[in-house]
């Protein structure tokens, strides 16, 4: 998802205009553009209108469920000893929602709301599968995808053995997300549209998700605050899980 500066600096490039010309036409004075286009003001929606309009552009605005990686991100980051924490401006609102959204700092408030917002199974560009496939299958898909690979959600709960078939829904983190899936679409699995029936979510995941994974066998999990941030945003019996795991914490 492109940030607002990123998405108004394409908007203007895409016109072969100035943005100093660009905010003569959108009725915004020039030190405003350069603040939008900076990161450094919340434009109103009003100003994102003129400005879209000066590009030829209409502007839709539409609502989603929340699935922003940098919520679990802002998560690790509070309760994750050694886990990377960057100036990422984005990542430092999050921090600061999940304390004001969770009215609470203890660990239990914080994960719970960060998975409410960092659902990957809700995430766009997610790819699903139904049907039955191996831990050791599912493995060997992220190993051939190449790059970091690991495993969450579901699986990691039980952490089953490698000829047991994964849980619904167990998720394969990679940096290769394109390579996995054909992978998968040349297995028994079936591809869906429906988180309900999914066994298998595909998702990229950029390097700092795999802080702190760990191997069980042949198979690679992504951290345990990981695990449980995933397996809390599913709902269900896994969220129930998770939540008895991470008090036993």
């Amino acid at each position: 998802m492109d940030s607002v500066p990123e998405a108004v600096r394409k908007w203007i490039a895409d016109t072969g205009l100035s943005s100093n010309r660009l905010s003569q036409l959108a009725g915004i004075s020039q030190s405003t553009m350069s603040r939008v286009l900076a990161g450094r003001v919340d434009p109103a929606v009003g100003t994102l209108v003129e400005i879209a309009l000066a590009c030829g552009l209409d502007l839709d605005l539409a609502t989603r469920p929340s699935s922003d990686p940098a919520a679990a991100r802002a998560a690790r980051a509070m309760l994750e000893a050694g886990f990377p924490a960057d100036g990422d401006a984005h990542l430092s609102q999050w921090r600061e929602r999940l304390t004001r959204f969770s009215g609470a700092t203890d660990p239990i408030s914080l994960l719970t709301t960060a998975a409410r917002y960092a659902s990957p199974l809700m995430r766009p560009g997610v790819e699903l599968f139904g049907g039955e496939i191996t831990v050791g299958q599912l493995a060997s898909a992220g190993d051939a995808a190449q790059g970091l690979w690991a495993l969450s959600g579901a699986a990691g709960l039980t952490l089953p053995e490698p000829h047991e078939f994964v849980p619904a829904t167990t998720i394969l983190w990679t940096q290769n997300t394109r390579r996995a899936v054909q992978l998968l679409t040349d297995s028994q699995l079936e591809r869906t549209t429906r988180p309900g029936r999914a066994t298998v979510a595909v998702l990229d995941a950029e390097p700092a998700l795999f802080t702190h994974a760990f191997t069980q066998g042949i198979v690679r999990y992504a951290a345990p605050i990981q695990l449980m941030l995933d397996c809390l945003a599913q709902g269900g019996a896994a969220a129930a899980d998770a939540l008895a795991e991470v008090e036993s914490w």
